[in-house]
């Protein structure tokens, strides 16, 4: 039991998940601005540029810019809280589960470029 509730533990701290977790909800998020954007801003240019005067689905013939802005201002506020709540503490979390580095050890070597390896197969030839 002990070792499926570790496994489930790493699961979940995995970063991919978070990552997703924050995707969701960062997309819910964007498409209630995204629709505001259309209902409010975009359907009723096109309904006065149009000329179509019976447009159903619009409240008034004007613009609500007030409508779009609350909805961005939403998405602000969701994007913080997902920032401050989730993405700020696991990050905090993930750091504190690296291995220190230990300072006194030696740089790993760095990895060889194309022109190393031209230079390498160039000495091989001779």
């Amino acid at each position: 039991m002990k070792s499926m509730i570790e496994e489930f533990k790493t699961f979940i701290l995995r970063g991919n998940v978070i990552q997703l977790a924050v995707a969701v909800v960062m997309g819910a998020a964007f498409g209630s601005v995204t629709e505001a954007a259309n209902k409010h801003l975009i359907q009723p240019i096109l309904g006065i540029v149009g000329g179509v005067p019976s447009l159903a689905w619009m409240d008034a013939p004007y613009l609500r810019i007030g409508s779009f802005l609350d909805a961005c201002v939403g998405f602000v506020i969701t994007a913080a809280a997902v920032f401050l709540i989730i993405v700020k503490p696991m990050n905090k979390m993930m750091a504190m589960a690296e291995k220190p580095k230990d300072p006194n050890a030696p740089e790993p070597p760095k990895p060889a470029t194309l022109d190393d390896v031209v230079a390498a197969l160039k000495e091989l030839k001779k």
